[in-house]
């Protein structure tokens, strides 16, 4: 279902494409059909091309002008690549914000983790606990002045794991290792030390990407 959020054509067109990607309709590698979407939804074409510019900046989508747009492919390696840049980022986001973290905020971490470990006792994969991964991570970079790297080192990971490799995604860890690295995260966070923070991220980024390329490796050897 298209979120009601979505105020012009262009947005649920969006939208449509990443609901694609995540029931299987569409899957890395495949065309794009304009029309069969803009059918789809009622619409013209052209806020479905609008769409896919902005899906195209996301890094969701691939296609030169006036070509046929499909939907991103990667390779292991370009995975791996894509985690360790995010996770460096994220770390350094963590420490850049450092200064301006109060008791406040880290009493507002401490809210997210029990609310993340509260559910990982009740759901049975990660898609369930994609919203408060989303908030886990925001929240801890949140003071960070530095807007451009937030924004790169979200779109380094979330897009790949969450949409063009959603299925993968949801078995890399159960939501108990999950819950567990993500206290690691703010343990790390905690003890304010810029070193552990920087190698806990990257770390964990790292592994992430570790077991999504392997597993998208060994889909491609069946």
């Amino acid at each position: 279902m298209i979120a009601p959020k979505c105020s012009t054509f262009s947005e649920q067109a969006r939208e449509y494409i990443k609901e694609c990607l995540l029931n299987g309709t569409l899957r890395p590698g495949d065309p794009i059909k304009e029309s069969q979407i803009a059918e789809s939804l009622g619409i013209s074409r052209g806020p479905v091309r609008d769409a896919l510019m902005t899906l195209q900046q996301e890094g969701l989508v691939m296609g030169a002008p006036q070509k046929c747009k499909r939907i991103r492919a990667m390779s292991a390696k370009e995975i791996e690549e894509s985690y360790f840049l995010g996770g460096t980022l994220e770390g350094v986001c963590i420490t850049l914000a450092l200064p301006k973290i109060t008791k406040a905020d880290l009493a507002d971490f401490d809210a997210i983790l029990a609310e993340m470990k509260a559910l990982s006792q009740t759901v049975d994969g990660l898609s369930s606990m994609s919203e408060i991964d989303e908030k886990f991570h925001d929240a801890l970079m949140s003071k960070c002045h530095n807007s451009l790297m937030i924004d790169v080192a979200r779109k380094s990971c979330s897009h790949i794991s969450k949409f063009l490799y959603y299925k993968a995604w949801n078995t890399l860890f159960t939501p108990d290792e999950f819950y567990e690295r993500h206290r690691l995260i703010l343990d790390a966070v905690k003890s304010k030390n810029v070193q552990v923070i920087e190698y806990t991220l990257r770390e964990h980024y790292l592994e992430s990407g570790r077991r999504l390329a392997k597993q998208i490796d060994d889909v491609g050897e069946e």
